[in-house]
């Protein structure tokens, strides 16, 4: 891989390697959980890596599943990438801007992580030379934002006003190498696709289904990696073998922190942090999400059941509740109390309308939600939002300034009958301006415009840039922007504790 980790002796810890087992039926399976004093035991993937904030480290559900999985195979399409190209195990499998600008840096924007079709501003982008190559990745560099060439449903219930622009070409574009039909040009970070197994909606818009993880990564391949080059069909041309080891090892391979700077070992005295108890999490009875008798490589799945299995979704630190504030215990004792934040500070959602971060990151000890359906709309992809939320609080300016880099797109109800042409975008009372409609390219509906999923919020604390956008730059910008946009009051206590306690997951 492309980064040495430490042994785990030089943090002080000896850090978990957890196998699952598993046999045709998953709730057959048997959890075998042992500790690692060697790295090299655990393969160039499942080894404790090193990242700002501590040690992250993965762990397979069956042995089967390593780096000679098609995930790791630049021949699943013709662009030079392959899945992990944009999802690097030492990095959490994701990539950061760090990593992204380290990569241009060393090889003047021709390693395979620059093509135009998907890390490019726009599909038609000159990379001729070096510095025409840095102008042309500069979302890709500055935000560490991949485009996705979005088509349109058949039906919406919105029109969306074209443009030409010069950053972004034109808008919606025909000329788009990730389909033949005509796409929006949308910029979202790379979600971590090792811990699938706990997700209800896949991808931030919910566009795909964990019911059927091969067409998945089959569309994936196709519009990503251009498997069956530029011209293939949807599905390009991905075996269905190949699509199901991909998906195969996307719901078996579990990431999280293992080990922060601060708290130290996330499972030390009873708690429920770190890679094993989260791996032992996906395969117990009692798992917030439950696959009923099935076997991953076939396909088409059966939904999974999730289901909120405690009125108190966060947990993974009440071992810590006696924590004294001395020492490296104070940081497990800022966990704990921002443990506490997150299931019960309130938010006011709407006048009368009070909700907790649980809310919406329902599922136990995960993060994300357990329904399929549940998208919501917080207003970072809304230029306008974000202004109007800086003017009373100027931290969210460093979120506002980022957004501002995004394309802009205005939508009009099919209900006013009014052309663009004719009535400019803001001089009708029901036009909305957006850098990403998100669920509503999915649904048609204008009611979905900038809705997205909660994401599974393990692993988090080494995915920055945060949101679908990565619109904040670090975690005490996520704490400010939830704090500015729902008017919670937070003390510069609760601030940091909130961020001890997300840095943890």
């Amino acid at each position: 891989m492309n980064g040495i980790p430490k042994s785990s002796s030089d943090f002080g810890v000896v850090l978990p390697r957890a196998f699952v087992f598993l046999g045709v039926a998953i709730l057959g399976a048997t959890l075998v959980a042992t500790s690692a004093a060697d790295d090299d035991s655990e393969g160039p993937i499942f080894r404790p890596f090193r990242v700002p904030t501590g040690v992250v480290q993965s762990a397979a559900g069956d042995p089967a599943l390593d780096e000679t999985n098609k995930f790791f195979d630049p021949g699943l399409g013709t662009n030079g990438q392959a899945c992990v190209t944009c999802h690097e195990p030492e990095l959490g499998f994701t990539i950061t801007p760090s990593f992204i600008r380290q990569r241009f840096a060393d090889t003047d924007g021709l390693d395979p992580l620059f093509r135009v079709n998907d890390t490019a501003d726009r599909p038609d982008a000159d990379v001729s030379t070096v510095d025409r190559r840095r102008d042309a990745f500069s979302l890709f560099l500055d935000l560490g934002v991949i485009r996705i060439g979005k088509t349109f449903p058949a039906m919406t219930d919105f029109t969306l006003e074209p443009q030409d622009t010069s950053r972004f070409g034109m808008l919606p574009n025909g000329a788009d190498s990730q389909s033949t039909s005509p796409t929006l040009s949308l910029f979202r970070r790379p979600l971590v696709n090792t811990n699938v197994r706990f997700d209800s909606a896949v991808l931030w818009d919910g566009r795909a289904s964990i019911a059927d993880m091969r067409g998945q990564v089959q569309r994936a391949a196709r519009a990503l990696l251009l498997a069956g080059g530029p011209l293939a069909g949807p599905l390009g041309d991905v075996s269905n073998a190949d699509a199901d080891e991909v998906a195969a090892f996307m719901l078996g391979v579990f990431t999280t922190l293992d080990f922060d700077d601060n708290a130290g070992e996330l499972h030390a005295r009873g708690a429920m942090g770190g890679v094993a108890n989260l791996t032992e999490l996906a395969f117990d009875p009692a798992a917030p999400c439950l696959f009923f008798g099935m076997n991953m490589m076939i396909t088409p799945l059966t939904p999974p059941t999730c289901t909120q299995s405690s009125p108190r979704p966060m947990s993974l630190f009440d071992a810590w509740a006696d924590a004294k504030n001395v020492g490296r215990n104070a940081s497990r004792a800022a966990v704990v109390r921002g443990q506490q934040l997150f299931n019960t500070v309130d938010l006011h959602f709407r006048p009368g309308v009070i909700v907790h971060c649980v809310s919406c990151h329902a599922t136990n000890n995960v993060g994300n939600n357990p329904s399929a359906e549940f998208f919501i709309r917080l207003g970072m992809d809304s230029v306008q939002t974000l202004n109007d939320l800086a003017a009373g609080d100027p931290r969210v300016t460093r979120l506002l300034d980022r957004v501002k880099k995004l394309p802009e797109y205005c939508v009009r109800p099919t209900s006013d009958p009014t052309s663009f042409s004719a009535a400019p975008c803001g001089t009708r009372e029901q036009d909305m301006k957006t850098t990403d409609p998100g669920r509503a390219l999915f649904t048609g509906q204008m009611m979905n415009i900038g809705a997205f999923k909660p994401p599974i919020l393990r692993d988090l604390p080494v995915r920055a840039p945060f949101f679908h956008n990565g619109s904040a730059e670090t975690l005490d910008d996520v704490v400010n922007f939830y704090n500015a946009r729902f008017r919670i009051g937070l003390t510069p206590q609760q601030h940091d504790d909130l961020v001890a306690f997300l840095r943890s997951l």
